[in-house]
C-alpha cells in the first residue's frame, strides 16, 4: 500500500471516528455528569483536537496525491495551496458534522462549532506551514568534518 492510500484511509477512519462522536445521543448531559463545570472548556477542546488532526491528515493526503505536481516550480506556492485545500475540506467536513448534529436527539447544531473546529485547523495548518517555510529557508544542513 503506498504513502497515499495509508494517509487517505487514516483520514476516512478520522471521519468516520468524528461521525461516531457526533452521532451519540445527549452526549453533552452525559458528559456533564462528570465533568460538571469542566464540561465546555473540555467538549471545545476536544472539537479543536479532532479537527487539528483532520486538517493534519488532509493535509499529508493531499501532499502525497498532489505535493510533487504543485512544488515543481514554486514549491512556497504549492505549500500554501496544499494548506490551504487542508483547510477548505476540513472547514466543510465540520460543516456537515454540525448540520448532522441537528438530527441526533439530544445534540444541536451550532455555527460557532464550526469556528471552534476552524481554530483548531487554523493552528495546526498554521504551525505546519510555518516549520516548512522555517525548514525551507534554512536550507539542507551541512555537516563539518
Amino acid at each position: 500500500m503506498t504513502k497515499a492510500r495509508i494517509y487517505l484511509c487514516l483520514s476516512l477512519v478520522w471521519m468516520a471516528i468524528i461521525f461516531a462522536f457526533s452521532n451519540q445521543a445527549y452526549s453533552g448531559r452525559i458528559t456533564e455528569t462528570y465533568l460538571g463545570a469542566a464540561n465546555v472548556p473540555v467538549r471545545k477542546l476536544g472539537h479543536v483536537t479532532e479537527f487539528a488532526i483532520l486538517a493534519l491528515l488532509y493535509l499529508k493526503t493531499l501532499s502525497s496525491y498532489l505535493g510533487g505536481k504543485l512544488a515543481q516550480n514554486k514549491p512556497f506556492r504549492g505549500q500554501i495551496i496544499l494548506h490551504a485545500l487542508a483547510l477548505a475540506l476540513a472547514v466543510a467536513y465540520a460543516a456537515l458534522d454540525e448540520w448532522h448534529q441537528a438530527f441526533v436527539p439530544g445534540r444541536s447544531s451550532s455555527f460557532s462549532d464550526v469556528l471552534v473546529d476552524t481554530t483548531g485547523m487554523v493552528i495546526a495548518l498554521g504551525l505546519s506551514l510555518f516549520l516548512t517555510f522555517r525548514r525551507r529557508k534554512k536550507g539542507p544542513s551541512v555537516q563539518s568534518p
